[in-house]
């Protein structure tokens, strides 16, 4: 069995150690801690990914341009 979990640091507990030892008992296992890609959430709506990949292809073609105020970027 493997799982992953996901969760803010402010968050972890007691709780979360005895449940993994719960899921896991008597067992050696492995625990690996890297920060969280917080930008995955953008691909989880299956429409918006989709406009996204739209956008990106019609850049990329030249076919639209993307302008930006450099009073937007201070």
């Amino acid at each position: 069995m493997e799982t992953s979990i996901r969760i803010n640091s402010d968050n972890l507990s007691a709780e979360i150690i005895e449940g993994i030892k719960t899921m896991f008992p008597h067992k050696n296992i492995e625990i690996t801690i890297q920060p969280a890609d917080e930008t995955e959430y953008i691909l989880d709506d299956p429409e918006y990914a989709e406009d996204l990949k739209k956008r990106i292809k019609e850049y990329r073609a030249k076919k639209e341009t993307i302008k930006v105020n450099s009073k937007d970027l201070i």
